[in-house]
């Protein structure tokens, strides 16, 4: 659950500086800072399901 908070807030931090993926801007920041959110958020979905699962 913790890698999903920091996910959001990574992508946020994104969001803020002006540059996002989502918003259409595809410079080397916005997708290194956006890549790195998606991962931290699929993580930790990953993690949950691996938790419910057992």
């Amino acid at each position: 659950m913790q890698d999903m908070i920091w996910g959001g807030v990574i992508i946020g931090i994104g969001l803020l500086m002006g540059g996002s993926v989502f918003q259409g801007d595809f410079s080397i920041l916005s997708i290194l800072f956006d890549g790195l959110g998606v991962f931290f958020i699929g993580r930790g979905v990953l993690s949950i399901a691996r938790q419910r699962s057992s």
